[in-house]
């Protein structure tokens, strides 16, 4: 399923190329940013329970004792909220040929990670199909499946199904945010299996990437 912000997009075909885009990072920060639960407020008091941003209008509030007493229940028992930094706490990396990769988050109760993909030239990833849900949000440039009719331009949002089979183009310049859950099975051109993938395999290659350059891994994309 795609769902596009322009009405209709040609099909863009192979051999045409596009001036690569230009990355419009958000503004730079050091590090991720995680806000503490509220058993940490005492460490930093600029983290808020739910419950106590609104105490001060309780007079005034509809909320009643029941609503109060799930708020204190979620603000114990909740994750606390993740800021990433796309420019300053994660990097690219090269995946195959000329895509690149921009882990975002490893997720490992559900097995899913949220990775960037990008190519300077247009470019191909072989068959593939997925064995759990994969959305795609497109940031920059044009990108297609070869079985499918719709490109996807900036902007546009795309759905996965599991179990669906696709041959992924990628335009020169283009920029998309994957989420992918569960394994992606990769086939050689006589549709045998060729090669597994899931979350360990591609932080793997971030690892091995960042070893290789002497750089220290972000641990906090774990989360």
């Amino acid at each position: 399923v795609a769902i596009s912000q322009s009405e209709s997009l040609p099909t863009i075909p192979s051999h045409q190329q596009q001036s690569p885009q230009p990355e419009n990072p958000p503004p730079a920060s050091s590090s991720i940013i995680t806000m503490p639960p509220s058993k940490t407020q005492e460490d930093n008091p600029t983290a808020h329970k739910s419950s106590d941003l609104l105490e001060h209008s309780k007079d005034e509030s509809v909320l009643t004792d029941k609503d109060r007493k799930e708020l204190a229940f979620t603000d114990k028992h909740s994750s606390p909220d993740v800021y990433v930094s796309y420019k300053n706490d994660t990097l690219w990396h090269p995946w195959t040929g000329t895509l690149e990769l921009k882990p975002l988050r490893y997720e490992t109760r559900s097995g899913s990670f949220v990775v960037s993909l990008r190519t300077p030239v247009d470019a191909w990833l072989g068959k593939h199909r997925h064995r759990g849900t994969v959305t795609a949000v497109t940031l920059a440039g044009n990108w297609r499946y070869k079985e499918y009719d719709w490109v996807a331009g900036p902007g546009d949002y795309v759905v996965e199904n599991p179990g669906t089979i696709h041959t992924l183009f990628m335009g020169a310049g283009s920029e998309v945010v994957f989420t992918i859950t569960g394994s992606l099975e990769f086939f050689n051109d006589d549709d045998s299996l060729r090669e597994t993938m899931d979350i360990f395999s591609f932080a793997q290659l971030y690892y091995d990437h960042c070893e290789e350059k002497g750089i220290k891994p972000n641990e906090k994309l774990w989360y």
